[in-house]
């Protein structure tokens, strides 16, 4: 299998989608995402260059007959809200401007990089997590118009962040109450399927940093029909080389504070990581097996890019964060 990267550069000049960031006051504008919104609400950009860095990747799979073109991106943290959601507006400020660059909004990017996949030669759009930062609904309803003018298929896969609701991260009321808001997106199960004649792309959600039996099970019965696999999750895996170029790099970019008290990093699964479950562990033993069809795997969640290989046969790309521009274009031949 032979592997080769490059990246390059988009710019985008014109007018840039008219959203509104904030919400939750008495008084304002009725915002395109609905309700009201705050006087003090982030200006829609115009006549600014948008820039996106879309790395080129390309996986040599020899099973496979004809190209097959994917774009993931993640990370983009769009984080709109409106009086639906009015304990959360100060929270939504604060978290758009974490992940605003160079004065452009997270969205902004997001809308340049759905224009791009549309005017690509993509298969498959692939949603790796963290594309809102919580299941506040106005962001949730941008995303869904979003996508609804995005003319290629798409899958949309969790991240830690997506139905995060407030000080609720992971907990019974998030899975039960805020979980649920994104049923429009995407189907309720815990991976997707998409099964082509000479490829097949398996999306699962760690967004908990573990894997849940059902996708094992799935993923199990996938891979044993032998066909090449893509596997897309937002946590990335830790290499089974024993290389800790990975670790060292995550050292490097987060500090402290991506080390758990343990000395282990936060940022990715795996023996010198997040310690995975039993579960979690067969799966990720399975995807490195000898007998395993896949071919690459893609992940975000470190808002950097980096790939190296898991294992002496699969490769692991892990795309720059959306929020900043940054998505992956990978072509399978």
């Amino acid at each position: 299998m032979k592997i080769q990267g490059r990246v390059y550069r988009i710019a985008y000049l014109g007018i840039a989608l008219l959203m509104v960031l904030l919400a939750g006051c008495s008084k304002g504008n009725t915002g395109a995402a609905g309700g009201t919104v705050s006087d003090n609400a982030g200006t829609p950009v115009s006549d600014k260059e948008i820039t996106l860095n879309i790395t080129e990747e390309t996986v040599d799979v020899e099973e496979l007959h004809d190209e097959f073109k994917i774009l993931f991106l993640a990370d983009s943290h769009i984080s709109l809200c409106d009086d639906r959601d009015p304990g959360l507006s100060f929270r939504a400020l604060e978290r758009s401007v974490m992940y605003r660059t160079d004065d452009l909004e997270a969205w902004d990017r997001f809308d340049a990089l759905m224009d791009d996949a549309n005017k690509g030669d993509y298969d498959l759009i692939l949603l790796g997590g963290d594309i809102i930062d919580s299941a506040m609904y106005a962001s949730i309803d941008y995303l869904k118009d979003r996508l609804e003018k995005l003319d290629k298929p798409y899958v949309y896969l969790l991240g830690n962040h997506d139905f995060e609701y407030g000080d609720e991260y992971f907990s019974e009321k998030s899975y039960k109450e805020y979980l649920p808001r994104l049923k429009e997106l995407r189907d309720g199960t815990p991976y997707q399927i998409r099964e082509y004649e000479n490829i097949t792309v398996f999306t699962v959600d760690d967004n908990n940093n573990q894997i849940a039996k059902e996708a094992l099970d799935a993923y199990k019965e996938e891979a044993a029909k032998g066909k090449p696999m893509v596997v897309a999750l937002h946590v990335p895996l830790e290499p089974a080389t024993g290389s800790k170029q990975f670790l060292k790099r995550c050292e490097e970019v987060y500090g402290e504070y991506g080390v758990s008290q343990d000395g282990h990093s936060t940022l990715f699964i795996g023996e010198n990581g997040i310690r995975p479950n039993n579960i979690t562990k067969e799966f990720m033993e399975s995807v490195l097996s000898e007998d395993s069809p896949v071919v690459l795997v893609l992940a975000g969640h470190i808002h950097f890019y980096y790939k190296e290989m898991l294992n002496d046969r699969i490769v692991q790309i892990v795309t720059d964060p959306a929020f900043s521009g940054g998505a992956i274009s990978v072509k399978l031949m």
